[in-house]
């Protein structure tokens, strides 16, 4: 019977031990209390830095979210939205993940094409995005490369832009406005001349309008629909391919980038190119923000889908929404990241920056 009770004793001892070690350890959320995350969080301020210019999808939805996150985060920390513009979103990432802080009260917008260009080796990175923390995504739509409808190019379509010089727009050599027209010379033999410099999709569409250039290299379905839909109502824009799995309804004559490359290699390449359109309006913090805290601006974030003067002032705007979760976007931006070998290697080859 001595025996049976040290056993016993021994037992629960052990029981008490593995609950205290879960209760310490950080793969638990017992001491991720509300409580704990607020009182971090009181009288804080979190920087909302935005990877475009003001008055651009990126500027205008990331500023949209800073006026409704904060009082849904325990503790209601004041969101300050900051642009940082320079060279398509990399200077951006690179101050991000570099100088913080990283302790949550850095939040960003990722440009949809930075993960593959750290996938294919980017000059100038200087982050590893798979160490961010996706917090969700509000926005993702097919982007297209077209032009205006009035250019003196003449140009329709894509089988026109084969034998037919263009002239297009781009923020920066990173950007997908340059990467876009690139990988289409190479790929579908069109004849688009990149003029880069212009400071984000604004001043491309009054360089545009004015007939400095042809068109433009990168701009997102949803976005024209929210930020300029007279370019829409009004026809005044002629997409030439679409970037996205699945064609956009409104652009279902225009065939995506996949559908006009010939080759099953090539067409797997447009692939990877394109998974930035499913990327889109994504917001992620940097390296090493406690578990607890990425936690609840993630809870933050879907609260805010449900906000209702948020969607009110959603419905005002004429905006619209496409939501991804924190989990979900985070995966999708390492799928890119750990794209199959050849098919990189093929991106590569392909959107190598002329000298």
């Amino acid at each position: 019977m001595q025996a049976k009770r040290c056993v016993r004793r021994f037992l629960l001892a052990i029981v008490y031990a593995c609950t205290c070690l879960c209760l310490f350890s950080g793969g638990s959320s017992a001491l991720a209390t509300p409580e704990a995350v607020a009182s971090f969080y009181s009288g804080k301020t979190i920087r909302m830095l935005i990877s475009g210019p003001p008055g651009s999808g990126y500027d205008i939805y990331a500023r949209l979210l800073s006026r409704h996150m904060g009082k849904h985060i325990p503790g209601n920390p004041t969101f300050v939205p900051e642009n940082m513009t320079a060279a398509g979103g990399l200077v951006l990432l690179n101050t991000a993940y570099n100088t913080g802080p990283f302790d949550g009260t850095l939040m960003f917008t990722l440009h949809f094409n930075l993960p593959l260009y750290q996938a294919i080796g980017g000059v100038g990175v200087r982050f590893d995005i798979a160490r961010m923390s996706g917090i969700g995504r509000l926005l993702a739509s097919n982007a297209a490369t077209g032009l205006y409808s009035q250019s003196a190019s003449g140009v329709t379509n894509v089988s026109e832009a084969k034998f037919r010089k263009t002239v297009i727009g781009s923020a920066g050599a990173t950007s997908n406005s340059t990467l876009f027209p690139l990988v289409m010379n190479r790929i579908l033999g069109t004849q688009i001349k990149v003029v880069s410099g212009y400071d984000g999709e604004t001043a491309i569409f009054l360089a545009m309008e004015r007939g400095e250039v042809d068109g433009f290299g990168a701009y997102s379905y949803l976005t024209f629909k929210s930020v300029h839909p007279e370019y829409l109502t009004q026809k005044l824009v002629l997409p030439l391919v679409q970037w996205g799995a699945v064609r956009e309804r409104e652009w279902r004559d225009v065939p995506t980038a996949v559908e006009a490359a010939e080759s099953p290699r090539d067409k797997q390449a447009m692939g990877l190119i394109s998974a930035g359109s499913d990327i889109g309006f994504s917001y992620f913090v940097g390296p090493g923000v406690p578990q607890e805290r990425i936690d609840a601006l993630r809870q933050a974030f879907q609260l805010v889908l449900k906000d209702r003067e948020f969607l009110a002032e959603v419905e005002q705007a004429k905006l619209s929404l496409r939501p991804m979760s924190g989990d979900d976007i985070q995966a999708l931006v390492r799928s890119v990241l750990t794209a199959p070998k050849d098919v990189v290697e093929r991106v590569i080859d392909v959107t190598k920056l002329e000298n």
